[in-house]
């Protein structure tokens, strides 16, 4: 929907002294360019009733899917309008959205294979931010209000079909179903060693194991740990001081506490924690997606070691 997409209505202004040629020059105005050509007034206003005239994909249904909460519907097209809109984000969060479209033959049209999704801003980019990821996209809620957006289907840097604006609406929505912070999930976990430049990967979690093993730590010295936190798409989860989670570390229950020293006031730095080596020994931590002041997450307990100088 860019300006260029747009055409101003022009108007004639009359005078005593010339009223019947303006009038004539009107009528070409505004039936013919002049060439012989329609007026841009019967483009526009068949632009207005069919968004998507000037593409290419023959798109007849277009879902758009929640991919945190099983795919969700949670606005969909009918004929050239939406329903269940406006879409609602988070203010300080973001949502991951794929998208269901159908042809007109009803056959499913597969995105991130050749044709990717992707979203303009018409208005309102100081309240909404998005990120294109191929087969979906994630829309985050920068500040409090309102902002409108077009879904777009791109094939070789040209887009094949565009849908209809959508009214966003980004502010403290109160839902059940997302209290959960549903987009959080974790399905891995890569822990780093920071003292390493560039930083190795030491240890990774998923399907509820461990692989490899945290570095040893010296008695009255400290390690520090970074982490990457992935969701089941495949997302990595934003870690970090300005952001919603931070990683967490902590002695797991019923392991020895005189081993190691950590304080999340201290030792939580955003997307690294720090361990302090207090006494000569083994004990075993569990890692955590921390969020303000609890964890939305937990890893499997992992052993460490500290060790006398």
């Amino acid at each position: 929907m860019t300006d260029s997409r747009r055409s101003s209505r022009r108007s004639l202004l009359a005078t005593s002294g010339s009223l019947a040629a303006l009038a004539f020059a009107g009528c070409l105005s505004d039936d013919d360019d002049g060439n012989g050509n329609g007026s841009s007034d019967d483009h526009d206003d068949d632009h207005d009733d069919n968004h998507d005239d000037d593409h290419d994909l023959p798109v007849a249904e277009f879902d758009v899917l929640d991919r945190d909460h099983d795919e969700d519907v949670l606005v969909y097209i009918h004929g050239d309008h939406w329903h269940d809109d406006p879409l609602e984000i988070p203010h300080d969060d973001y949502l991951s959205l794929g998208a269901s479209v159908e042809d007109e033959d009803g056959d499913e049209i597969e995105l991130g294979d050749g044709i990717d999704l992707e979203v303009d801003i018409v208005s309102g980019d100081d309240v909404i931010d998005v990120d294109f990821h191929g087969d979906h996209v994630h829309i985050h809620g920068e500040d409090d209000g309102f902002a409108d957006i077009t879904f777009q289907l791109v094939e070789d840097g040209e887009v094949g079909y565009e849908t209809p604006e959508l009214e966003v609406d980004v502010g403290d929505h109160d839902h059940d179903d997302h209290d959960d912070h549903g987009h959080a999930e974790v399905e891995e976990l890569k822990i780093l060693d920071r003292a390493e430049d560039p930083h190795e990967q030491v240890a990774a979690y998923h399907d509820d194991h461990w692989d490899g093993e945290l570095p040893h730590v010296h008695v009255d010295a400290h390690v520090s740990l970074g982490g990457e936190f992935y969701d089941d798409h495949g997302d990595e989860i934003p870690i970090g001081g300005s952001e919603e989670y931070e990683l967490g570390v902590r002695v797991a229950d019923d392991a020895n506490e005189d081993i190691v020293k950590i304080d999340d006031a201290d030792d939580f730095h955003g997307d690294h924690v720090h361990i302090h080596g207090e006494a000569d020994g083994e004990t075993e931590v569990v890692f955590m997606l921390w969020h303000d002041d609890h964890a939305d997450w937990e890893s499997e307990p992992l052993a460490i070691t500290v060790e006398d100088h």
